[in-house]
């Protein structure tokens, strides 16, 4: 890891150094997934800085997503996971006071983009992992949480059969906000057996290998998703008004 032409100002030292570290990590041919970075001395030498600040610089790398820092071990290169990305999502949508009616959009734009695209080139091996996991999904016994994450299972893996990591990645990260969203589609009456009528109608038709038929499951699995979760808010605002 070259940083010798490296200068740092005395200003916000950590945050400087996160900066180059990451540019030197995303920009070196030679960086690659679980190599250990030079230890917190050896940082701290070629920065001309002290320990503290390269912990520091460290830990932000480390927020970010591009290291895992083990105790006694070292910092290692790591891929960002699909949280990292949420929570930077998340952040922004709660400063900007982004609507929750946005991401739903956002997602109805990526679903319908994922089942169009998946749909031409879906193999038989994806079809059955997306069998298998209907499968699962459709155990009436299941607890919520666990339904959830079938459901977002089945969305990603419509979306990995386009071939397209980034598209997958966001879909990844769509659904991974929309867990609450999800959540109370499926608590209300009906919800639970609606999802999977929905969601075997979607597999049926990439099954088939039938466009226009896996865009229109699509849109009403989308359309009715949101009907549903209007409707258990209204159930809780209606139940709050007559609490006494």
């Amino acid at each position: 890891m070259d940083i010798s032409q490296f200068s740092l100002s005395r200003v916000n030292l950590s945050q400087q150094i996160a900066d180059h570290l990451e540019e030197v990590i995303l920009s070196s041919p030679t960086s690659k997934v679980a190599e250990k970075l030079p230890g917190e001395m050896k940082l701290a030498k070629q920065y001309n800085v002290s320990r503290p600040v390269i912990r520091e610089a460290l830990k932000l790398l480390q927020e970010r997503g591009l290291i895992t820092l083990k105790n006694g071990s070292g910092a290692y290169i790591t891929r960002p996971e699909n949280d990292t990305v949420m929570n930077a999502v998340n952040r922004i949508m709660q400063v900007d006071r982004i609507k929750s009616d946005d991401l739903t959009q956002m997602r109805e734009i990526l679903e319908l983009s994922s089942v169009d695209r998946a749909v031409k080139c879906i193999t038989d091996e994806q079809l059955k992992e997306m069998d298998e996991i209907l499968s699962k999904f459709e155990d009436k016994s299941l607890p919520l949480k666990e339904r959830v994450k079938l459901d977002e299972q089945f969305h990603i893996a419509i979306a990995q059969a386009t071939g397209n990591e980034l598209l997958s990645m966001f879909v990844g990260v769509l659904t991974s906000l929309l867990r609450d969203y999800m959540g109370k589609g499926i608590l209300i009456e009906g919800g639970i057996e609606d999802a999977i009528k929905r969601h075997r109608e979607i597999y049926q038709a990439l099954l088939n290998r039938d466009a226009k038929a896996v865009h229109q499951a699509m849109v009403e699995h989308l359309k009715v998703s949101s009907l549903n979760v209007q409707f258990f808010d209204r159930q809780g605002a209606t139940a709050k008004k007559q609490t006494p």
